[in-house]
Parts: C-alpha cells; sequence; structure tokens
C-alpha cells in the first residue's frame, strides 16, 4: 500500500504489537500534545519516567511508587546463626520503566498519571512492580488512567482488579474484550471507570480527571492510533497476509481476515 493511504482499520490496529516500543513512543508523544492543549492553568503535563509522589510537606522524601531497585534486606538474623548458614548471592533486578505521562500543579504536586502498557507491565517481576505503583498511586489519591492495547499476557483490568471489575467490563461488552481502558478517580476510589476495546469498533476519546476543581479533559483514542499507524509507516512494513502477533482470539482472527480481504490487503 502506498505510504499516504487512508487508516485500513475502524480502531486498533491489530498488528501495533509487532513495533510496540516505537507505537508506545508515538502514542506518548502525541498524547502529551492532545493533552496539552486542553490543560486548564496551574496543570501541565509532561513525560516522566519513575514517577514521584510529592505530597504537601516539603520535608518528606518523595514516595516513588515505582521503584527501579529492589535489594535483599540486609538486616543481621534476630536468632544465632545455624552451622550450616552461609552467605548468599546478593542480586539486583532492574525493573522495567516505561515513559509515563503525568499531570502535575505548578507546585510539582502530582494530580493524574497515564499508564500506556506494555507486555511487560503484565508479567514476570513487571507486574510485581507495576501493581506495586498502581496501588501506590490510588492509596495516595493520584487520579490513574491505565490503557492497555497490548494482548501479550492478557488483560490487565483481569489481572490486576478484583473479580467483580472484570464481570463488570465482560457483561456491559459481551464478554471480557481484548483491550480495555480502566480510570481512578481519586475522588470516588471504589469505583472504576471502564471503557472495552475491540478490533471491530472506533477507539473511544475517554476522560481525563483532573483536579477537583477542574472538568475533564479528553484524550482520543483513535486519533493516536491513526497517528502512530502512519508515522510508523504500518502500510509499507506490515505483510497482511500473515497473521497478527500475538495471536487473535478465533473469532477476531476470522473478522481480521474477511476485514482485510474486503479492503484488498489479503
Amino acid at each position: 500500500m502506498p505510504a499516504d493511504a487512508p487508516y485500513p482499520f475502524p480502531g486498533l490496529n491489530p498488528y501495533f504489537e509487532a513495533k510496540w516500543p516505537d507505537v508506545h513512543a508515538t502514542i506518548i508523544v502525541h498524547m502529551r500534545e492532545q493533552l496539552r492543549r486542553q490543560m486548564p492553568q496551574g496543570l501541565y503535563v509532561g513525560v516522566e519516567l519513575g514517577t514521584q509522589i510529592l505530597k504537601h510537606s516539603r520535608d518528606e522524601k518523595p514516595k516513588v511508587p515505582d521503584a527501579a531497585i529492589w535489594k535483599l534486606k540486609e538486616d543481621p538474623p534476630a536468632v544465632a546463626e545455624p552451622p550450616n548458614a552461609v552467605s548468599p548471592t546478593i542480586a539486583e533486578t532492574q525493573a522495567p520503566q516505561a515513559r509515563r505521562l503525568a499531570i502535575r500543579d505548578l507546585d510539582g504536586e502530582l494530580v493524574t498519571v497515564i499508564e500506556l502498557l506494555s507486555p511487560s507491565n503484565k508479567h514476570g517481576a513487571g507486574a510485581v512492580v507495576h501493581q506495586r505503583k498502581r496501588l501506590g498511586l490510588i492509596e495516595s489519591g493520584i487520579n490513574l488512567v491505565e490503557i492497555d492495547l497490548v494482548r501479550q499476557w492478557g488483560l490487565a483490568v483481569a489481572q490486576f482488579e478484583e473479580d467483580g471489575v472484570a464481570s463488570s467490563l465482560a457483561s456491559e461488552s459481551g464478554g471480557l474484550p481484548p483491550h480495555a481502558v480502566l480510570v481512578f478517580r481519586a475522588s470516588t476510589p471504589h469505583v472504576r471507570e471502564l471503557y472495552g476495546i475491540r478490533y471491530t469498533d472506533s477507539l473511544p476519546s475517554i476522560r481525563v480527571p483532573l483536579s477537583p476543581e477542574h472538568r475533564d479533559i479528553w484524550l482520543n483514542l483513535q486519533e493516536l492510533a491513526v497517528t502512530a499507524h502512519h508515522e510508523g509507516q504500518f502500510d509499507l512494513v506490515t505483510r497482511y497476509q500473515n497473521a497478527p502477533e500475538p495471536p487473535l482470539s478465533p473469532e477476531d482472527a476470522a473478522w481480521l481476515d474477511q476485514h482485510l480481504k474486503s479492503k484488498g490487503l489479503r
């Protein structure tokens, strides 16, 4: 297909995951620009790595919910050392860190975090760190927008939230969708706003919460997907005759086959 061809999908490009680092970087940059254009006076949005939570006291050390290094505790044991005690090998693990958007006030206090999840956020040590971080944000009264556009390792809502949250999404969407957006508002801590995402439908515009005195702003995911597709030159590098990886569900694979044939791409 020519590089200037129209976007070939009604919603999310199911081939994005093959070039996810590139797609992630593109979406983050354009997401910031979308939000910046709507940002009310007194707030700003930036791309951050290892987001810190600044609270009101300037004397307190900032909390870092996504701590990058885990270390074995080195305090001496409470009881005497047994004869067969040996010193362990100490290894440091670097937790995966991805760029995210943070909305802060002009004093640097964190208001809202927007996470665009990667596969590493949903598996192994990365999932443990991500869950610790998101719980730290929630417990600190920070708004959280969690966008899950990758299939690998399953749906984040089902992994990180109580079973009832995923069940609510499934009942509203006619079964669990392959992707979803979760919004946590600090003003309603026991509520989750959920947006199910299916390949057959246009991606939604979602409401991004700010501080209580400010109205929500909009994040247009469809616009971001189209931009990532064109800037990533997917029509030049994608072999549409091949199935996407990771595999789609049988239902989505059948739909994609018919859709690409109707577009003359298979």
